[in-house]
């Protein structure tokens, strides 16, 4: 993937907000969150609220390696 979804999905994998990306990148907030939003329409990125919800961190065995659990 390339040019500037590429490059945000890049930072989003990374672990950054849509917001951050755009900082980081140099570009408008609008376009960081457009980008986002394409990305999980295609599946590529899922949104934390929606990643899964049933972990309650320190619960579960199986949350341990949740970054959403930290």
């Amino acid at each position: 993937m390339s040019g500037v979804l590429g490059a945000v999905m890049e930072r989003l994998a990374a672990g950054e907000t849509p917001r951050a990306a755009a900082r980081a990148l140099r570009i408008p907030v609008d376009l960081a969150e457009a980008a986002a939003a394409e990305g999980e329409r295609l599946g590529i990125v899922i949104r934390a609220g929606a990643a899964c919800g049933t972990c309650a961190p320190g619960r579960s065995v199986a949350c341990a390696g949740c970054p959403f659990a930290r």
